[in-house]
């Protein structure tokens, strides 16, 4: 029997006011205008800082009037919320497809969960601190929250079938316990890499990562 994914803690609903968010666009030319919106706002976050990231700045790089910013975006921190759920959503996407098409064994999902989160890291990773520092609340990041409940999940799935490769007395610790090394390992990673490189890509990254969690599941004890 496939070990059942651990309970992650409920995420509640967030009120009204807290929900209302941009206004999503309907048609394929609204949707590629936002994101190259989105896009514009990521550049001006990560080169000019969250200090200096303001509504106009965007609209100036983006090509477009702080009217038009302002017909999607009630304010800047709405904004850094869109780029935040952009972020999740890339994660959410390359992990779903590499559990797809990963190789059949622990090593093999543990390859492909690693692999998918240093290329999304390698493609988004420098948006991290600057997202963070323009993290004005001490609520729980909801979004990140259900992402991670998400990746979880999958990943419990996509290892299931190859339970009986892991030799931990305790197989659903283990796996709780390599899956928030991975997890943790990267966000803190790109939070910290501005400031105190490790001399690795994100690839080699990954698979440091992914030999150690498949070791410590796998090993004999």
């Amino acid at each position: 029997m496939p070990h059942p994914a651990p309970s992650g803690p409920a995420v509640a609903e967030a009120p009204p006011s807290a929900r209302s968010g941009p206004i999503p666009p309907q048609q394929a030319r609204s949707r590629a205008a936002l994101q190259r919106l989105l896009a514009s706002a990521e550049h001006v976050l990560v080169n000019d800082g969250i200090d200096e990231f303001t509504i106009a700045r965007v609209a100036d790089h983006a090509g477009i009037s702080v009217g038009g910013v302002y017909r999607r975006f009630a304010s800047k921190e709405q904004l850094i919320e869109a780029i935040r759920e952009a972020l999740m959503e890339r994660l959410e996407d390359a992990v779903a497809q590499a559990f797809h098409h990963a190789e059949p064994s622990v090593a093999g999902v543990m390859d492909a969960f690693t692999a998918a989160l240093g290329e999304t890291m390698a493609d988004c990773g420098r948006i991290i601190p600057a997202v963070l520092a323009g993290a004005r609340s001490v609520d729980v990041p909801e979004r990140g929250l259900r992402t991670v409940i998400n990746l979880q999940e999958w990943f419990f799935e996509a290892i299931a079938p190859h339970q009986r490769e892991i030799r931990h007395p305790d197989p659903t610790a283990a796996l709780n316990i390599a899956f928030r090394t991975v997890i943790a390992g990267g966000a803190h990673r790109a939070a910290i890499e501005p400031w105190l490189p490790d001399g690795l890509t994100w690839q080699q990254w990954a698979r440091e990562i992914a030999d150690m969690t498949t070791t410590y599941l796998t090993a004999e004890r």
